[in-house]
Order: C-alpha cells, then sequence, then structure tokens
C-alpha cells in the first residue's frame, strides 16, 4: 500500500510539472477563439455622440493636476473635455480634433496645437482612436472599431486568466494587444515599439454595460510625451448617448503658444 500510495503521489507531481505556468501564453483552441471573440464584438455597441461628466488628474515632470471634467464626444470627429478644478469655472480645455490636439489654459492664456501623436509617443493616431482609447474599445488601428466585418483579422491568445486580442497583421514601427478577462472585459492595451520599447500603455477599470455597449468608466494612459513619462486617468459618472451636444471652440488671438515640451506647464 505504501509503495502505491508514493507512486501514485509521484505521478501526480510528473503531471503537474507538464502543465504550463499561468504566465505562459499558449494559442486558444480554434473552435473557441471564434466563438469567444463573437462574443467581444456583440459588446461593441454603436453610438454617435457622448456626454459626461467625471474628474480627470495628470502627472509628468514632477508635476500633478487634478480636476473636475466635462467630457463631449461627436464620433470619429472631435473629443472636448472642459476642465473645470473650481467652483464649475472653466479653466482650460483639452480638445481631440480630426488628429490634432490642442489644450487650452484659459487663466494664464497659453495654448499648444500638436500632433496627436504627441499623446502616444509618436504612433500615428486620429480622434476615433482616442475615443477607441478613452472608452475602451479595441480597435485595429488605421481602420477602426472592432466589429463583425473586422473579427477575420484579430487573433486570441491566452495568457493565465486573460486572453489577449491582437491584430494578425501587426504594423512594422509597433505591436499591440488589448487583454481581457474570461467575462469578455476589457482589462488594458499594451504598444510596443519594434525595438523592444513601450510606446504607451491603458489600464481599464469598471467597465459597465451601457446603450452603446462595454464601455471603461476609469482608464489610466500612461505614455511618453518628447522623452518625459506622463500620466493620466480619468473617471467618469454616467455617460449620455446619442444627445445634441456643442463642441464649439477656437484659440482666443491673444493667446500664447507653447512648445510639445511644455505641456505639463499649462496644467
Amino acid at each position: 500500500m505504501a509503495i502505491s500510495l508514493i507512486a501514485c503521489k509521484s505521478q501526480k507531481i510528473t503531471e503537474k510539472s507538464n502543465t504550463p505556468s499561468p504566465s505562459t501564453t499558449i494559442a486558444a483552441p480554434v473552435a473557441d477563439q471564434g466563438q469567444w471573440l463573437a462574443g467581444v464584438v456583440a459588446t461593441m455597441g454603436g453610438w454617435s455622440t457622448l456626454k459626461t461628466s467625471g474628474s480627470l488628474s495628470v502627472k509628468g515632470g514632477g508635476k500633478s493636476f487634478s480636476s473636475a471634467m466635462q467630457v463631449r464626444m461627436v464620433r470619429d470627429e472631435v473629443i472636448y473635455i472642459s476642465l473645470r478644478p473650481l467652483l464649475g469655472i472653466e479653466a482650460g480645455r483639452l480638445v481631440i480634433k480630426g488628429d490634432s490636439l490642442f489644450v487650452i489654459n484659459k487663466l494664464q492664456k497659453l495654448y499648444m496645437a500638436e500632433k496627436v501623436s504627441l499623446l502616444t509617443a509618436g504612433v500615428p493616431a486620429t480622434v476615433g482612436m482616442m475615443q477607441d482609447l478613452f472608452l475602451g474599445r479595441a480597435h485595429i488601428m488605421g481602420q477602426g472599431s472592432l466589429n463583425a466585418s473586422r473579427q477575420g483579422q484579430v487573433e486570441v491568445a491566452v495568457d493565465g486568466s486573460k486572453r489577449l486580442v491582437k491584430p494578425k497583421a501587426q504594423p512594422r514601427d509597433f505591436s499591440y494587444a488589448f487583454a481581457y478577462d474570461e467575462d469578455k472585459h476589457i482589462l488594458s492595451l499594451d504598444v510596443k515599439l519594434a525595438k523592444g520599447d513601450a510606446a504607451y500603455s491603458m489600464t481599464y477599470g469598471d467597465v459597465r454595460r451601457t446603450l452603446a455597449g462595454s464601455i471603461a468608466h476609469s482608464i489610466k494612459f500612461n505614455t511618453d510625451v518628447k522623452g518625459k513619462p506622463v500620466g493620466l486617468e480619468m473617471d467618469y459618472d454616467q455617460i449620455s448617448w446619442n444627445e445634441a451636444v456643442d463642441t464649439q471652440f477656437s484659440v482666443p488671438a491673444n493667446y500664447k503658444r507653447q512648445d510639445a515640451r511644455s505641456l505639463m506647464s499649462l496644467f
């Protein structure tokens, strides 16, 4: 009996040692992959406009800034973030339109106008892509949000308790992958340059089912701006969809333009 127990125990140890560790990335079963990915696509609802409030904080270069905010978006057109740090009075704006970024400081009459790729460490970006980043929606860079017609362009791999969704054909200069939990809630996005350095990353939390699908209501955005690390955090309140929104803005003629390296001085 003793010999038999020892043999059984030895067999269990041997079987356990052949099991991949949780950190090992392996291909998901093909049959499960398509079904699970279709479930992710099903969580991606359509929308035309967005309106919400919440809070924003920015850290970088030894400085930090926190503020209440109001957010408005028109899909594939504009992101308008109004910064209201005290008594609901607008002190500044962050606007992304097309492939351009504007940061406006109303108190000091300063502004910055740059390509939005300033926020993505040089990786090409558009307003539509930034909307997906800020809402926690998987997308194919240069094409748009993940949907049924683009489902065949991505693949799924298993990494411990996470599933990685990534394009089958990666760009030449960088690679990227979205991480989900088994319940199809987005967890993160990591973008790495071809030379191995991280370009930027997103971490998502508080994913809620809304009229426009599953949306992350808490995001953390870590990036590099002109060689300096910058972190941005945003938390949204209840989101209103498909209502009329005002996103008109202009830079006053008497404002002084700042260099991109002075981004944090505008907060």
